[in-house]
């Protein structure tokens, strides 16, 4: 008898492993009358692949405990799919306390943008009397070792009456910073 995916299922749930859980940490499978899988778990047991344990009193006496034979542990195991490689946002949040305070922080780390603002003196202020802002998005280039202060910025936007116009003028200027990088290492290498 070849097993079928769902049986194999079967098996990896009673000792436990996953693609994540490789390492089984139980044997056991509850199944009272008239379970849905009763009739899987049976053919399995008829391959060789599980047996029936003990009942404990705890549970009703009708109910069989079916438990996983070595052959069918190995078949288990064996037909675990492999690892898919974590995403970026899972390697966020699996690492330790240093990761930074959010995900964009992790990801670009002292780099990650930021906004500034001022108050705009050459603007009417606003409908309510307000006072009107202007908003500018920068890039920090990097740590200075000597002082551990920021070194300085190497990406800023122009200054803009919304965070929305600042961050496209960032952007914009993010782009010219990396075509020319990347002209700088062209004319380098030829």
């Amino acid at each position: 008898m070849t097993p079928t995916s769902k049986q194999i299922g079967l098996l990896q749930h009673t000792i436990g492993v996953s693609e994540w859980q490789r390492e089984p940490h139980r044997n056991h499978f509850v199944a009272g009358p008239g379970h849905h899988d009763q009739k899987d778990l049976e053919q399995l047991e008829a391959a060789g692949l599980m047996g029936r344990g003990r009942t404990p009193s705890f549970i009703p006496a009708d109910s069989v405990v079916f438990m996983v034979t070595e052959a069918g542990r190995a078949l288990a195991i064996a037909s675990l799919p492999e690892p898919k490689k974590p995403t970026r946002y899972e390697e966020y949040l699996r690492a330790d306390g240093c990761a930074g305070d959010s995900f964009g922080e992790f990801l670009c780390g002292i780099r990650l943008p930021e906004f500034e603002s001022r108050r705009a003196h050459n603007r009417p202020r606003g409908r309510w009397g307000y006072e009107c802002y202007e908003y500018r998005m920068f890039r920090c280039a990097g740590w200075d070792s000597y002082y551990g202060i920021p070194g300085g910025r190497d990406v800023q936007g122009d200054w803009a009456p919304t965070k929305k116009e600042a961050k496209a003028s960032y952007k914009a200027a993010l782009k010219a910073h990396q075509q020319a990088r990347r002209g700088d290492a062209l004319r380098k290498a030829a």
